[in-house]
């Protein structure tokens, strides 16, 4: 009988992540055997959500949550949870003894990340060969937070996509295994894109774990036209610019002048995959 892949998968915990992990939760030949999600209190939603008055960015999230439902509620309904599912505080993982021992101790084949806090030695370390992080943008156009979010706002959808990298000690820059951009349709916003692109990532993902020993990654050199930006970098007048794009048929335009605009800024996508 041939032993399954174990795979730890380190998330977060709003809709989004739990479809995430029970989608890989079926792998066949693949077994969950840790995931650890960390809470919601400290993420940056949340701090909006507590707001009293309603503001463009509370808007926003709270949007963005009514899509997450609308995209993974029947899912997450019918089926059962991961084994091995721990609820930790933010970055836990990498600061309590116990729970990183326990971690090395199950000697998992596969590290798995997506929308956590960034990973730090010992775990980086011990799995930087063999884990996958889920980077919900185009590496290296858009670094760091909401980076799906930002080229809406700056009018530049040829940048919205996921790129699958091998973990490493910066921010979003280890090696990428493989990226896809969304199928646009002219009544798509920011977020149906997001959710169209996060129900695709489990799909890719087995693909990888099955080619993961022949799988060949491009490390990316940064330059100065490469855009970072951090958490609380969303204003109202970001909001404000999404919605005036969309109004302004951005969807639209950039769907009649996808093939030439994509042409200029290449992603990697592995043949294997």
């Amino acid at each position: 009988m041939k032993l399954k892949k174990k795979i730890i998968i380190i998330t977060a915990n709003e809709y989004r992540h739990i479809f995430f992990r029970r989608k890989i939760g079926q792998f066949k030949n693949y077994k969950v055997c840790l995931c650890l999600s960390e809470n919601n209190i400290k993420r940056q939603s949340t701090k909006f959500f507590k707001l009293k008055k309603k503001n463009e960015i509370k808007n926003h999230f709270l949007l963005r949550k009514k899509y997450e439902k609308k995209y993974f509620f029947e899912f997450i309904k019918k089926t059962k949870e991961v084994d091995n599912l721990k609820i930790i505080e933010r970055g836990q993982f990498n600061n309590d003894k116990n729970l990183i021992n326990y971690i090395l101790s199950l000697k998992a084949d596969y590290l798995l990340t997506y929308g956590c806090s960034i990973i730090k030695n010992p775990i980086l370390k011990h799995f930087k060969q063999n884990s996958i992080n889920i980077h919900l943008g185009l590496s290296p156009y858009y670094l760091g937070s909401a980076t799906n979010f930002w080229p809406f706002v700056n009018d530049e959808l040829q940048f919205v996509g996921v790129t699958f990298m091998k973990l490493e000690d910066g921010i979003d820059d280890g090696p990428i295994i493989h990226q896809i951009r969304p199928k646009y349709k002219i009544d798509d916003n920011v977020h149906k894109v997001g959710n169209k692109l996060i129900k695709q990532t489990p799909i890719v993902i087995k693909k990888i774990f099955d080619n993961y020993k022949n799988i060949k990654t491009l490390k990316f050199k940064k330059n100065k036209n490469n855009k970072l930006f951090f958490k609380n970098d969303i204003k109202e007048s970001d909001i404000k610019k999404v919605k005036f794009n969309q109004k302004n048929m951005m969807i639209k335009k950039y769907i009649n002048n996808q093939v030439i605009i994509e042409k200029k800024y290449p992603i990697y996508q592995n043949k294997l995959l």
